[in-house]
């Protein structure tokens, strides 16, 4: 598979202004962060609202943080590994709460993913990336949303993950193994069957 794209950076001059109180900075860091941050949450808790909550936190973590983070250091690791450790908290703290209250198990995956012919919105579509990934264990998830939905290199990855760059490959190979045959019967392009009906 091909390397993704890289994936844009903060520059220094824009943390320096958002460091500095500039609103307009801010603004600017915001927005140029928050998609990328909701994509992440949503790769990895695989649920939209819990996505979008963890995304706010997560806007909130990093701005709380951003005057402890090494310059030394690239900024994207240093964000991926700020998100990961928010989402991983969630879900412990959602797996605790689901032990708690008899539901260890949480919501069941459907019996069946869409065919194509069902999926006429994208709505639909969305539920069904979401069910595919909530198959996923959380360290594969984590590593493919990092690595093929987030377009972080393996060294990126592998530094936000704590882990060696052959576990990612591993991690993500397995993880594509893992969609293709979820998805693949119901969207044959997946597959590379070329579409047989």
């Amino acid at each position: 598979m091909n390397e993704p794209r890289t994936v844009a950076s903060v520059g220094p001059e824009l943390l320096s202004a958002v460091l500095a109180g500039d609103p307009e900075a801010l603004d600017r860091w915001y927005r140029a962060e928050h998609p990328v941050v909701y994509r992440l949450c949503f790769g990895l808790l695989a649920q939209p609202a819990e996505a979008e909550d963890a995304a706010q936190d997560a806007m909130l973590r990093l701005h709380d943080q951003l005057r402890r983070y090494d310059r030394a250091r690239a900024y994207t690791p240093w964000r991926n590994t700020v998100v990961l450790n928010l989402c991983r908290d969630r879900l412990r703290r959602t797996a605790t709460r689901r032990a708690a209250e008899g539901t260890e198990d949480g919501p069941a995956l459907p019996a069946r993913l869409p065919r194509p012919d069902e999926v006429a919105e994208a709505r639909e579509l969305a539920d069904m990336l979401r069910a595919a990934l909530a198959a996923l264990t959380p360290r594969e998830r984590e590593a493919f949303v990092f690595r093929d939905l987030s377009g972080n290199s393996t060294a990126e990855t592998a530094e936000a993950l704590g882990v060696t760059e052959a576990t990612v490959r591993s991690l993500t190979t397995l993880a594509r193994r893992r969609l293709r045959n979820l998805l693949g019967p119901r969207l044959p392009e997946l597959a590379g069957t070329g579409g047989d009906a």
